[in-house]
């Protein structure tokens, strides 16, 4: 099916006419078509598909969001994919939606945001985002989020520290300065008295 332009234009083009009965449909069968890890090359690059789970996942409709985060948890999990949704628009909505009260779309918000972290160059975008850390932070240590959904935090913090650590790493030391294994753990201070 997604080789077919017609049909993928015709779903992405009805999964944003929220009168149309048809609507929750399309959004369901994108969903289903990411299921196939072949096909999500091209519908990561497929132009409005992005557009339309950002906007059905900000709707009011529990069944809408759910589709569009299932949909944007497997398209993440294609590597060509992640630096497409490194976005600040898109991780911002998963942020939210980590918050809310349904575990499948907790879960699967969760799930994008950690497969998009897997990726090196979306430190950055994941970093800088408003709300992503602290996102992460607070259902890593809120006792009444589901495990499932704290592991995936955790590991996605886990994983964030890793590619920083490997970052500050990989820096440039002066040669008149003396290389220690980094965290150094050393305070520093302005014009403090010494003991």
């Amino acid at each position: 099916m997604c080789s077919s332009n017609t049909v993928l234009f015709n779903l992405v083009a009805t999964s944003k006419e929220f009168d149309s009965p048809l609507h929750t449909k399309c959004l369901e069968i994108l969903a289903n078509l990411t299921r196939f890890p072949q096909n999500n090359v091209i519908l990561a690059e497929y132009p409005g598909l992005i557009d339309s789970l950002l906007i059905n996942g900000n709707q009011e409709d529990d069944v809408d969001r759910l589709w569009s985060m299932r949909a944007l948890q497997n398209l993440s999990s294609e590597p060509s994919a992640k630096t497409i949704l490194a976005t600040n628009s898109l991780l911002e909505l998963l942020s939210v939606n980590i918050m809310r009260q349904k575990y499948e779309e907790q879960f699967a918000a969760t799930a994008a945001l950690y497969n998009i972290s897997t990726e090196p160059g979306a430190v950055v975008p994941l970093t800088n985002t408003k709300n992503v850390v602290a996102t992460l932070v607070h259902v890593a240590h809120n006792p009444t989020t589901e495990s499932s959904v704290r592991l995936m935090a955790c590991d996605t913090l886990a994983t964030l520290g890793l590619w920083l650590q490997t970052l500050s790493g990989a820096g440039t030391v002066p040669a008149d300065v003396k290389p220690v294994p980094l965290p150094t753990y050393v305070t520093s201070g302005w014009k403090r008295w010494e003991k």
